[in-house]
């Protein structure tokens, strides 16, 4: 081997091996292998596809399954065997240092968080799945933030929107007995904000 730099290079998909050395009283080696970017796959659930986070039980087999479908299965959908109780601790090690993608990359988050701070995000991401918020209505329509407004114009027609900054509530049979909720839309600032005024009975 002559004296200089040989260097050795493996690459595959999301991976990389890089190995250098000197031939030199001052030799020095490098090695550099960059984490996959597919890593978080390997915790897929294999019935819902969301990912398996800890704690982390397995089958007798070594296959995981996450903590909303576990319940659910009488044994490993994956090779049929007992589900069993055995955490896998090295799994739950690796989970802490990968990133994993909120639930709704789907519908167009971008976020990708340590499985700490992953439900409490999707708890309020902007592109999770919004009810109606219609008061006093037995409405199960869900959809995203940018249909709330139309599917209150179509099937609440009942609910009055007004433009600007100037609110103007008109309440109308105040006077009959029992709770009764006043509901308008005020469009303003680029935003759509929902007013409820509350008739409440008195015991």
């Amino acid at each position: 081997m002559t004296d200089g730099a040989v260097s050795k290079r493996r690459s595959a998909t999301g991976s990389s091996v890089s190995i250098s050395s000197l031939n030199s009283s001052t030799a020095s080696t490098s090695v550099s292998v960059p984490v996959s970017a597919d890593l978080a796959s390997l915790f897929e659930c294999p019935v819902c596809f969301d990912y398996v986070l800890p704690p982390i039980l397995q089958c007798q087999s070594g296959h995981l399954v996450c903590s909303s479908c576990r319940p659910k299965l009488t044994c490993c959908p994956t090779c049929r065997g007992p589900l069993g109780n055995i955490r896998n601790l090295a799994m739950e090690k690796v989970a802490s240092t990968v990133l994993f993608p909120c639930k709704y990359s789907t519908s167009g988050c971008t976020m990708s968080l340590l499985h700490p701070q992953k439900a409490e995000h999707e708890e309020l991401c902007e592109h999770r799945p919004y009810s109606c918020p219609c008061p006093g209505a037995s409405c199960k329509w869900q959809g995203a933030l940018e249909q709330v407004m139309p599917h209150l114009m179509l099937a609440h027609k009942s609910i009055t929107t007004l433009q600007g900054e100037d609110i103007v509530f008109l309440a109308t049979d105040i006077n009959l007995p029992g709770a009764v909720d006043w509901v308008m839309m005020q469009s303003c600032f680029g935003h759509h904000f929902m007013l409820v005024l509350e008739k409440q009975e008195k015991y």
